[in-house]
């Protein structure tokens, strides 16, 4: 009898520091449209930042060890985009307007660049990247012959910064973008181009930016690894 109680607080106990590298998290934010509509070199215009839209997203993250975690994704935003606010007018420069939904999902991995996790006894903090793949789904409306709507895939990449307040409670920041696999996010192709679902030519992309508030599911102190 002692022998299943002992196999059995060992497995529970196995369980639980493991649980406690799970993680939950929303947070709001904006995102930005980049494309043919709309197009800068360094940073983008006064009235092309008129273009932003709200964004919020939740994820769940699974930390194995204080340098890697693996989160998923789901982004719920919008997309506006005029061609009367590009400022590099070009042969194929455009007035079109248009305006879409904006659904992200996305598999994600963070390089910690301090050692980092939940932890009782410290308040840490650390700078990380991420990368990953997303699927989209948007429907643009707007000066479109034939408005549709899209699903395609994506290249989420970026920078944060992420602090545990303690040993539940994180605060998260970052800053990327999800360059799309397809050219056709404000409905219509490059010019000179055809609309393709997949491409890797003159794609069209947004940037995101957030702030999420973390939460981990099982608050047991775990020694570092």
């Amino acid at each position: 009898m002692s022998k299943l109680v002992t196999l059995f607080l060992a497995v529970f106990l196995s369980f639980s520091l493991q649980a406690q590298r799970w993680s939950m998290s929303a947070g709001a934010g904006a995102s930005m449209y980049k494309g043919d509509l709309s197009d800068w070199h360094l940073i983008p215009h006064l009235s092309q930042l008129k273009t932003l839209n709200t964004a919020v997203n939740f994820q769940l993250r699974y930390q194995p060890d204080q340098a890697i975690a693996y989160r998923g994704k789901l982004t719920f935003s919008g997309l506006d985009g005029d061609g009367a606010n590009y400022l590099l007018p070009s042969s194929s420069f455009s007035t079109n307007k248009f305006s879409s939904p904006l659904i992200e999902f996305s598999g994600l991995v963070d390089y910690n660049f301090k050692d980092y996790q939940a932890n009782r006894n410290l308040r840490n903090w650390t700078p990380f990247i991420y990368g990953g793949l997303g699927f989209l789904f948007v429907s643009p409306e707007g000066d479109i012959d034939t408005p549709k709507t899209y699903f395609t895939w994506a290249i989420p990449f970026g920078v944060g910064i992420k602090a545990q307040l303690n040993n539940r409670v994180g605060l998260q920041w970052e800053f990327g973008m999800s360059k799309s696999l397809s050219n056709i996010l404000d409905g219509q192709a490059a010019w000179g181009d055809q609309p393709k679902i997949f491409t890797l030519n003159k794609t069209d992309q947004y940037l995101q930016s957030s702030v999420s508030i973390t939460y981990s599911l099982i608050s047991v102190y775990c020694p570092r690894d």
